[in-house]
């Protein structure tokens, strides 16, 4: 019974991720290239990013969170507070992809 236990565990994290994080992050970044449509490319991208995301710790995943609830701003609050929508997708990718790249130099 424990087998199962912790098999059911990081399915039901992944899915968790997928569906929050993944798909806010990859329709942001297909829509800046005009992808928006195929969603092919779209679930591609998401499942890769919630992959990334399942090897970090939990202080990444909620800067990531709090990344991806800062992209999806309105206009309006963005400006008030002098934030770019590109630079915030930049910053939340490279909070996901600096230390996987730090890791693969380093071992």
């Amino acid at each position: 019974m424990e087998r199962q236990k912790q098999l059911i565990k990081p399915l039901v994290y992944c899915a968790v991720v997928f569906i929050t994080l993944g798909i806010a992050i990859s329709n942001a970044i297909l829509t800046r290239l005009g992808l928006e449509n195929n969603y092919i490319v779209v679930f591609s991208i998401a499942f890769l990013v919630a992959a990334v995301l399942l090897s970090k710790n939990v202080l990444m995943l909620v800067l990531v969170l709090a990344g991806v609830f800062a992209i999806n701003l309105p206009d309006a609050t963005l400006i008030q507070y002098h934030l770019d929508r590109d630079v915030l997708l930049a910053l939340v990718c490279a909070t996901i992809l600096v230390p996987s790249v730090y890791r693969l130099c380093v071992n």
